[in-house]
């Protein structure tokens, strides 16, 4: 019977995995740098550091090696470097963890620094939402100061990879990670975790680290549906088939002799439907792939931000806004989001935060010679009203909300997946035996990220949102989750009682003390 298994090998899991491992410190190095805090007795904490006791823990992940599915969707799509900088990782003790490890094996060179200076030429793509005034609107300024700052650099897909093999030397975690797909959690007693292979895991509590990614969860719209001819599938499609239906083989093979993923033939017309960095990917490997035309449709103008949530003018991801009238920075919004005890005003608080998907400015400096000389049509406030597949000239003809016409050949769509904890196969029979409220897809789970009283499920990644925050899906919301998930974990593994904590101090600013450094990535 195991303590407790993860499922998922992610890099939220390998947070998690690290604090319940036996080889997290005893000690922190730098006392600044509180990780789990809280009230715990003098045999289990050492300068607000849990020790985690003999965990007999587990981790199943469906590719059988640590952050496997999250090294494909970087390779297939071609993408460089995070979007996170570099004080933002997946090491629970020391945020400086991997700023030393580029230091020590001399790979500074794989830092990208932020752009200096972007000119946004199309009149349809705005800077963070026009926060920025008439005259700067169209300019992104980095102080050099922060450009050639180590701590906010953003670190190279493979520096990152190779900083996650480290970790998982580090803390001595290969060896809990078994190869397996997940196809029931039911409970009886304890939760019994049913394997697709038939073989099945036992276990006191679970956490679920994979998120609404499957392929089945894509966000299909209703124009897809009501298409009534038969079509050839491979001309339209999800992208998060790019990631899940190749295996690793695959795109290994599509990284080393092509450079990136295929998604088109060389002159073909390729439509792309989505407004988020994914549909900026997608749009520049169909150009590598030899497209001889890319139209890029959006429901509303083409956003620029640097980071999920936030901007570099508030203090490089500092989430800032204005509320009631009053600028509020990063801190300001976390206190008031946790001291919100409407988990309806939590989720509008968290759409205006994150605003829909967003381009870095990186991703577009790279689009720009094409949409400049024609290549690259942007339609934004646009939307597919009608799509018919003509068998005869083996194309697509699509109707346009602007009231044009398309024809071509391929359509990608960058839509992301649907945040429905109802509709996650994973979850129906947990939601059947502990029926919990569900607003608009986020489920309304504890703040210690517990399904429910009496249901040792917990979540992590986007369905915490509600209790995290907005940056719950970024690596800085793993960290935020994993404290809490372990300290609730090791309470009741102690025999513990979960007490409030200590005088003087709040949640709330336990909450925000956890965020400290992360800056909102």
């Amino acid at each position: 019977m195991l303590d407790v298994l993860i499922i998922g090998g992610g890099p939220h899991a390998l947070t998690l995995a690290s604090m319940l491992s036996p080889s997290y410190p005893k000690h922190n190095s730098n006392p600044r740098q509180r990780t789990v805090e809280g009230d715990l007795t003098k045999s289990t904490r050492a300068e607000g550091v849990i020790r985690p006791p003999d965990i007999n823990l587990q981790v199943v992940d469906a590719y059988g090696e640590w952050t496997s599915l999250w090294k494909s969707q970087f390779t297939a799509l071609n993408i460089p470097h995070l979007r996170s900088h570099t004080l933002v990782h997946t090491d629970p003790v020391n945020k400086k963890t991997l700023q030393e490890f580029v230091l020590k094996h001399n790979r500074s060179t794989e830092l990208h620094s932020l752009p200096d200076r972007v000119l946004i030429l199309d009149d349809n793509a705005f800077f963070n939402d026009t926060r920025l005034g008439r005259k700067e609107r169209k300019r992104l300024n980095v102080s050099s100061n922060l450009k050639n700052s180590l701590s906010f650099s953003l670190p190279g897909t493979e520096l990152s990879v190779d900083f996650f093999k480290d970790q998982v030397e580090r803390y001595n975690l290969n060896k809990v990670l078994v190869k397996g797909t997940v196809t029931r959690i039911t409970d009886i007693k304890y939760f019994q975790v049913q394997l697709e292979d038939g073989a099945v895991l036992k276990a006191h509590r679970v956490v679920m680290a994979t998120g609404p990614t499957r392929a089945q969860m894509a966000n299909i719209p209703q124009w897809v549906t009501d298409i009534e001819e038969s079509y050839p599938e491979e001309l339209l499609q999800h992208t998060v088939h790019l990631m899940h239906a190749l295996s690793r083989t695959q795109i290994l093979h599509l990284y080393m002799f092509l450079g990136s993923c295929v998604v088109c033939e060389a002159g073909q017309r390729v439509m792309v439907v989505g407004g988020g960095l994914t549909s900026a990917h997608v749009v520049s490997i169909a150009l590598q792939n030899g497209a001889s035309h890319v139209t890029w449709v959006m429901r509303k103008h083409l956003q620029l931000k640097q980071f999920d949530v936030g901007d570099v003018e508030s203090l490089v991801g500092r989430y800032s806004h204005v509320e009631h009238g009053i600028k509020m920075d990063g801190q300001a919004f976390l206190r008031q989001f946790f001291n919100e005890r409407s988990l309806h005003k939590r989720l509008a608080m968290i759409r205006q935060a994150r605003k829909g998907g967003a381009v870095t400015p990186e991703a577009y400096i790279q689009l720009q010679p094409f949409i400049l000389k024609g290549q690259v049509t942007v339609k934004t406030y646009c939307q597919v009203r009608e799509a018919n597949w003509c068998y005869r000239n083996q194309a697509w003809r699509l109707s346009l909300s602007d009231g044009d016409l398309w024809t071509g050949d391929t359509i990608w769509l960058a839509t992301g997946c649907k945040l429905d904890v109802k509709q996650d196969p994973l979850l129906s029979e947990v939601m059947k035996e502990f029926p919990i409220q569900v607003l608009d897809g986020w489920p309304c789970i504890s703040e210690s990220l517990q399904w429910t009283e009496g249901c040792p499920l917990y979540l992590m990644g986007q369905y915490t949102a509600l209790q995290i925050g907005p940056h719950a899906v970024n690596l800085a919301g793993g960290q935020a989750a994993s404290m809490r998930i372990a300290k609730h974990i090791l309470h009741h593994h102690n025999n513990l009682e979960v007490t409030e904590l200590k005088a003087g101090r709040s949640k709330t600013e336990e909450y925000i003390q956890q965020m400290q450094g992360l800056l909102w990535l």
